[in-house]
Parts: structure tokens; C-alpha cells; sequence
């Protein structure tokens, strides 16, 4: 019981610290506001002469770098002024955005930046970041899975609720901003189920699967507390001793059905991540409905969410089906079948 009540603590800390992200994402960055005159957004109403606008051929260069430097200019409170559609922005809430109008954004934010050659480099670094989160994901499940498998697996599946709150809010605002649902959007909500599906099951999987008298709680209780405080030479000594312990104990069958279900666990960690990173860019590829930015994370964001294929949920349902298999047992089933 006490270790459901922690597991259940450990979630909702989770999906807490997920929701606190989310907001926090959404709100970085140096937005302009599409319709601010002379400004990055001019394109879309009245442009001042020889200023950066939409002409016939696509967009016209800005006559000077769109700086970082340059302070987020807002209208006053008594400017009045009409866009291409006739509307009064002092009047009514922004009409919602069309799916070209969202991709001129996208499109001339991606301009600013590269009148400011900040784009290559920052846009390889974000890319380099996200493989790196997901890798790290990917790390620390491997490590954590032995001795940490009852926190890791109700943290990714806290983490995974909470990111379907943010989904809702992700959602919410796609539907007030732009006048068409995203594709993409469709595809990030089924990539979040399918992760939350084989979370579930690999959570069920570690406390009740079974093969040869063998279960995951019963593996990791067999190890004895590691030696942090002897130094390196001493922690090395003792995890190989462990090593042959659990052979021993275990037999080659025994670290088959753990590698197994270290497959599971690893598969489900990155899949929560990669969805969460998902659910992020769905949040700040929406806001180019209204704002242009010069900031290459948020541009190069939305430019992954905008590219994201049917593809990429195929291979997250061949992957969650991988982990359902590998946490009920039957990669090992299959294996011993054919080995036996």
C-alpha cells in the first residue's frame, strides 16, 4: 500500500512538473504581433512603403535585420487600424488565422532569422537538443530500470496525463486561433495515447509478470544495496559481483525475461518523451497563427511539428506494441519457444 501511495505521489509530481513546462514554453520567446505596422507581421494588412511585406513573388527581404535587440513593440491603446479584411483591432478579438497565413508566419519568421545568420547554427542546436533529450530519456531508463523501476513508471505515466491536460489547453487555443485543426495535431494526440497505453501495461506488466518463478520484483529485490561511499574502484567491484549473483541465481532465462522487460521500460521512457516534446511544439506552432518571432528554437519548432509524418505514428504503434509484448511476457514466451 505504501508503495502504491508513492507511486501515485511520484505521478501527479510528474504531470505537475510537465503542466508547469508547458506553460513556461509557451510563453518564452520575442513574439510580434502580425498586424504591429512595420513590424514582421505587416505583411498581412496595410505595409508601410519599403518594408518587409508579402508581394507578388512570396516575401520581400526586410530593408534592415529584424535585431533580437529590438524591444517587443506593442500598439497603443488608442491606435486604430484595419487589416486586408476589413477588421477593426480595437473592436473584436483577431479573426482566427487560415493555414496559409500560419505558413507565410512560419515562413517570414524564418526570414528574420536568417537576416540575423542565427539560423543554421540554432536550428541544428535545437534539433541536437531534442535527440539529445530523448537519448537522455533513453539513459536514464536504463539505469534507473533495475533499482528504480516502481518511481520511473508512474513518473512517465504521471508525466504523460499531465501532458494530456496540456493537450486539452494545446487544442483549446488551436481552436480559437486558426481556422482549420492542424493534421499533425491529430498525430501528436495518438502518439500521446499510445505512449500512455504501453506506460500502462509496462507498469501493470513490472508488478505481476511471471515466467519460471521469476518476476521483475523479485529480481530486483535480490540485489543488495550498492556501495556508493567506497569509491569508483569499489562500486565497479561490486556491480560485477552482482552480476555473477544474479546469473547464479537466475540463469541465463532469468536475464533474458530482465532484458525484456528493460526493453519495455526504455521504449516506453522515450516514447513519453518524444511525446512531450510533441505536445510543446503543437502549443508554439498554433501561436504563428497571430506572431512572427526572430527566435530560431521557437521557428525551428514549429517547422518540426509542421514536417511530422503519418510515419512517425506508425512507428510509435509498432514500438508501444514491442513494450506491451515485452511487459506481458510474450517476447520472452516467443523467445523461449524457439530456443526450448
Amino acid at each position: 500500500m505504501n508503495e502504491l501511495g508513492a507511486g501515485i505521489s511520484i505521478g501527479v509530481l510528474a504531470a505537475l512538473v510537465v503542466f508547469v513546462i508547458y506553460l513556461i514554453a509557451a510563453k518564452l520567446g520575442r513574439w510580434q504581433p502580425r498586424s504591429q505596422p512595420g513590424g514582421p507581421g505587416a505583411g498581412h494588412g496595410r505595409a508601410p512603403q519599403n518594408q518587409g511585406g508579402y508581394g507578388q513573388g512570396g516575401y520581400n527581404q526586410p530593408t534592415r535585420a529584424w535585431s533580437s535587440e529590438d524591444e517587443t513593440r506593442v500598439l497603443p491603446a488608442d491606435a486604430r487600424g484595419y487589416d486586408d479584411r476589413g477588421y477593426d483591432d480595437r473592436d473584436a478579438a483577431p479573426p482566427r488565422a487560415t493555414k496559409a497565413e500560419l505558413a507565410q508566419n512560419i515562413q517570414y519568421s524564418g526570414q528574420m532569422i536568417e537576416a540575423n545568420r542565427r539560423a543554421a547554427t540554432s536550428s541544428n542546436g535545437d534539433t541536437l537538443a531534442v535527440f539529445t533529450f530523448i537519448f537522455g530519456a533513453a539513459l536514464i531508463a536504463v539505469v534507473a530500470f533495475v533499482f528504480f523501476n516502481n518511481l520511473l513508471l508512474p513518473a512517465t505515466i504521471g508525466a504523460l496525463t499531465g501532458a494530456i491536460i496540456c493537450v486539452a489547453l494545446s487544442a483549446t487555443y488551436t481552436l480559437k486561433s486558426l481556422d482549420f485543426w492542424p493534421d499533425n495535431a491529430t498525430i501528436t494526440i495518438i502518439n500521446l495515447l499510445v505512449a500512455l497505453a504501453a506506460s500502462i501495461f509496462m507498469y501493470i506488466g513490472a508488478v505481476q509478470t511471471q515466467r519460471d518463478g521469476t518476476s521483475l520484483n523479485s529480481i530486483t529485490d535480490s540485489f543488495a544495496p550498492l556501495p556508493f561511499s567506497e569509491g569508483f574502484s569499489g562500486f565497479a567491484m561490486a556491480i560485477g559481483d552482482r552480476v555473477v549473483t544474479f546469473f547464479q541465481d537466475f540463469g541465463f532465462f532469468g536475464f533474458v525475461f530482465l532484458l525484456f522487460m528493460g526493453i519495455g521500460c526504455v521504449i516506453v521512457v522515450t516514447l513519453a518523451a518524444k511525446s512531450l516534446i510533441d505536445v510543446m511544439d503543437w502549443r508554439i506552432f498554433a501561436q504563428f497563427g497571430h506572431f512572427v518571432t526572430d527566435r530560431p528554437m521557437s521557428y525551428s519548432r514549429a517547422v518540426r511539428f509542421q514536417t511530422s509524418k503519418v510515419s512517425h505514428t506508425v512507428t510509435s504503434i509498432v514500438l508501444g506494441i514491442i513494450a506491451v509484448l515485452a511487459a506481458t511476457g510474450m517476447l520472452y514466451d516467443g523467445f523461449t519457444w524457439f530456443t526450448r
